[in-house]
């Protein structure tokens, strides 16, 4: 089943033009410029959405021994998020991880994990077995973007980089491993990036909720932070919670966006196409690696406004964010909060 495609082109070129105000003159200032207008057009929104009917959750599709050819033309093409299921079952990341494993390896690794939604406290330094201990001990700490093959490339035979390679776009580039561990219940709020994603369930099991970038009126996302964008916290709750939603003011339009969502277990390999916003939460005790690639031509036909406005952002510029996000992505979160600065100086005298 796919998605409803509701909005007009010429609704969605008005709203482009709002958030290329955004980005260029801060959402402040952009709002005070069209006051008026917005609120119109989102009252015309408001009426589009509810003569098509409430949104639907739509499962993702699961399939099994997919061959590339189909793989590529039905899913990949087309923007259709799919689980391939059990594809990775027998790869060593899917047989041996587990967070024993990764204390008993890698908890010395010095790490930096960081909030961007503290002003106070915006990043802890800790190591990887204070993560571990923590998630054991029922604790809250999830720990994303962990650089595993920069810090350990002995790691890359746990994957079957080939068939991970097979399965991206023939122009691309960026390739990049990231680690995401967490215990039972860390969550991500909804979010969207650039890249395309494989998402390889190593450990346990985690959800997914999707939302097509069809619907980005609907999420009215801040300005490109740096690699990616978020939902507003538009209460003191924060974002909208697709797995607990509340559709009231001021997220009553959630309620007729179509959404996809899958349930991921140790194997599982999920096809995220760039520009889809979502939202993950462990079910478990949790390891995933998102394995990333962009092609651009791809990301330019996905979403041409936001593949032109990610060349000009400014918190850090993108030339930097790439340059960091190559050590380790926690750094360009860093720099976002002011701190990478501090951050590094600090390193240098420990040292």
């Amino acid at each position: 089943m796919s998605y409803r495609k509701v909005f007009s082109f010429g609704q969605r070129l008005q709203y482009g033009y709002y958030q290329f105000m955004d980005h260029f003159l801060g959402r402040p200032r952009s709002f005070k410029m069209h006051e008026k207008s917005r609120r119109k057009f989102y009252q015309k929104i408001h009426h589009t959405l509810k003569a098509k009917g409430e949104g639907r959750i739509i499962d993702i599709d699961r399939v099994k021994d997919i061959d590339l050819k189909t793989f590529k033309r039905k899913y990949v093409r087309k923007g259709i998020p799919v689980i391939l299921d059990g594809a990775a079952k027998e790869w060593a990341c899917c047989k041996e991880w587990s967070l024993d494993y990764f204390k008993a390896l890698h908890g010395d690794d010095e790490i930096v994990m960081v909030d961007n939604e503290s002003i106070e406290n915006p990043y802890e330094q800790l190591t990887l077995a204070d993560v571990i201990d923590d998630i054991r001990g029922g604790g809250s700490k999830y720990y994303r973007f962990y650089p595993l093959l920069v810090r350990h490339p002995e790691h890359l035979k746990d994957f079957d980089i080939g068939w991970l390679r097979s399965h991206r776009h023939s122009w691309s580039f960026a390739e990049a491993f990231q680690v995401f561990i967490g215990g039972k219940g860390g969550h991500t709020p909804i979010h969207n990036a650039f890249s395309n994603n494989l998402f390889v369930q190593a450990h346990g099991e985690k959800e997914w909720m999707i939302h097509p970038v069809h619907y980005t009126i609907v999420v009215d996302p801040e300005p490109a932070r740096n690699l990616y964008r978020s939902a507003p916290f538009k209460t003191e709750a924060g974002a909208f919670d697709p797995f607990n939603p509340n559709y009231e003011t001021p997220y009553t339009l959630f309620k007729y966006v179509d959404t996809y969502r899958a349930h991921l277990k140790e194997g599982d390999v999920l096809f995220n196409p760039p520009y889809y916003w979502h939202a993950v939460r462990n079910t478990t005790d949790s390891i995933g690696v998102g394995y990333r690639w962009v092609p651009p031509h791809y990301c330019f036909k996905t979403a041409p406004l936001y593949a032109f406005l990610d060349l000009f952002t400014f918190n850090p510029p993108i030339w930097k964010s790439w340059k960091l996000s190559k050590k380790d992505f926690n750094l360009v979160q860093l720099a976002e909060t002011g701190r990478l600065d501090e951050y590094l100086e600090a390193q240098k005298k420990s040292k």
